[in-house]
């Protein structure tokens, strides 16, 4: 991230204390940071608690031996090419990074300040795609989630909207002219009357009144309860045909 100009500074000063600020960052101080962006946008947000921890624990009792990290590796990679889904994938580059932070660790307390840095970069440029990849994982899972709210939702409503249902299937039935309903139109303006008393007098939500000659027009179009109601009703082709030869 570009870091932000003070606004107290010249440019020249705000250059030098960018430098200073960069050129100084202890090794340790990099790989703590490393640590921490892992943390942030995978570990906290992906994993249990202490997901973090026990796989750095697990990878510093490997590294300690060629023999031993290598069948750690090998574990990892018989471990994923079982799938080849986006999760399974993002773990294994984080998996990745944290081994090149701890080999960056013991480095540094051997003094082999240069093959510290190495490790740590190397893990540096698997974190971007991390960070990248995760917020794809978490953007789903947030869709998901918003679906299922929004199914839920749904539910509900259609739940709160049976009775009015029910009540538009009975008046069907109950005003049904003797030859059938000539037009849904005629059945609107026949239903609308009984129907806002029967909303209003069972404080009916998720329906608005003033809106009942749309969804009741939707209803006898498209729902499956109201429209088999509708089409046992409502009078057939043939005596609207010969009712319009009058």
């Amino acid at each position: 991230m570009k870091e932000k100009k003070p606004t107290l500074f010249s440019p020249s000063q705000f250059a030098m204390h960018m430098n200073e600020r960069i050129g100084n960052t202890t090794i340790n101080a990099a790989i703590a940071r490393n640590h921490h962006i892992l943390r942030d946008h995978f570990f906290s947000p992906l994993t249990e608690p202490d997901a973090h921890l026990e796989l750095l624990e697990r990878i510093r009792s490997s590294i300690s031996t060629p023999e031993i990290q290598g069948q750690l590796q090998d574990d990892w990679d018989n471990e994923a090419s079982k799938h080849d889904d986006e999760i399974t994938i993002l773990l294994q580059n984080v998996k990745y990074a944290c081994l090149y932070l701890e080999l960056a660790s013991a480095a540094e307390q051997n003094k082999d300040r240069d093959r510290a840095w190495a490790f740590n970069n190397e893990s540096s440029l698997m974190i971007g795609k991390i960070i990248e990849g995760s917020a794809n994982i978490q953007n789903l899972n947030e869709s998901n989630k918003r679906s299922v709210q929004n199914s839920n939702n749904a539910q509900g409503r259609n739940k709160s909207l049976l009775p009015v249902k029910e009540e538009v299937t009975r008046l069907l039935e109950k005003l049904r002219p003797e030859a059938g309903w000539p037009y849904k139109s005629t059945a609107v303006a026949a239903l609308e009357p009984s129907l806002t008393v029967f909303i209003e007098s069972n404080n009916i939500s998720g329906v608005q009144i003033s809106n009942i000659e749309n969804w009741l027009t939707k209803w006898l179009r498209e729902d499956e309860l109201v429209n088999s109601v509708w089409e046992k009703t409502k009078r057939s082709p043939i005596n609207n045909k010969l009712k319009n030869t009058y």
